[in-house]
């Protein structure tokens, strides 16, 4: 068995159903109709919902606003689709997101942001080499390299590199991101992973090891349950089963890390 399928990478491949097509949102935004004086009303519902953390009802305001607005594509809609993207992202459906970070591109330019944001959503989907192409596009045209979703596409891109088999890649993605100041406990995870499919166990585990110092680790619960596995393949079973322990004891419904526990215990 290959073990870096061992570790947990958090490659979503699982494809998400498009509920709306690309070109009958385009026609909704140049056609329009109901009255545009509830334009406002039912954005400024939308907001109020999305950052009540209801996003399906967010989504559902936000087509509204869309749909009360008679003129052509204006600074309105565009506003209204930046909302309903990060709803779309939010509510996890990845496919929307990336469908409607499409449309910004194709009405308000194509501006890094929105490619950052598109390219972490087809990461999620499982569309990685459309991530890829986003975080190169994005790369090419943020040249002061701080536009938003910039850390988070860079890890999309990277992770997508590692599961064309390019880790070294990945790892220099990596470690230009260590040197432009971009710290995070997924960053660390990722970097681990680079490492322990290279077979570096000790170097992975110490990057592991730096992610759970990093003030996001609770974000990252993967980084405990990676660490874990290194040792294993380090052949120090007891320092594995101590961290699997840890591990299930705050995800008791991981059934593999469950099945990975008791076999540490039998060795």
């Amino acid at each position: 068995m290959n073990s870096y399928s061992r570790v947990k990478t958090g490659y979503n491949k699982k494809k998400i159903k498009v509920l709306i097509l690309t070109a009958g949102l385009c026609m909704g935004l140049t056609v329009g109709c109901g009255k545009s004086e509830n334009k406002y009303t039912y954005r400024d519902a939308g907001i109020e919902a999305l950052n009540a953390g209801d996003y399906e009802s967010a989504i559902a305001s936000f087509d509204e606003a869309i749909n009360a607005s008679n003129a052509l594509v204006g600074a309105f809609d565009i506003d209204v689709l930046k909302y309903r993207a990060e709803a779309e992202y939010r509510a996890a459906d990845y496919q929307a997101a990336s469908d409607t970070y499409g449309i910004l591109i194709q009405v308000d330019q194509e501006r890094p942001e929105y490619l950052n944001m598109r390219c972490v959503s087809r990461a999620q989907t499982g569309d990685l080499n459309g991530a890829l192409e986003d975080y190169k596009r994005a790369s090419e045209l943020d040249t002061e390299k701080n536009a938003p979703g910039r850390a988070e596409a860079l890890l999309a891109a990277g992770a997508a590199l590692e599961n064309q088999g390019a880790a070294a890649e990945a790892m220099a993605l990596y470690e230009s991101a260590k040197a432009e100041g971009i710290e995070s406990a997924e960053l660390y995870n990722r970097m681990g992973l680079c490492k322990f499919g290279e077979k570096d166990y000790e170097t992975a585990i110490t990057c592991f090891a730096q992610g759970l110092l990093k003030p996001d680790a609770a974000s990252v619960p993967d980084l405990i349950y990676n660490q874990a596995v290194a040792y294993e393949y380090k052949g120090d079973f007891d320092k594995a089963r101590e961290l699997m322990e840890q591990y299930v004891a705050g995800n008791s419904s991981d059934e593999e890390a469950a099945r990975e526990l008791e076999f540490l215990k039998s060795r």
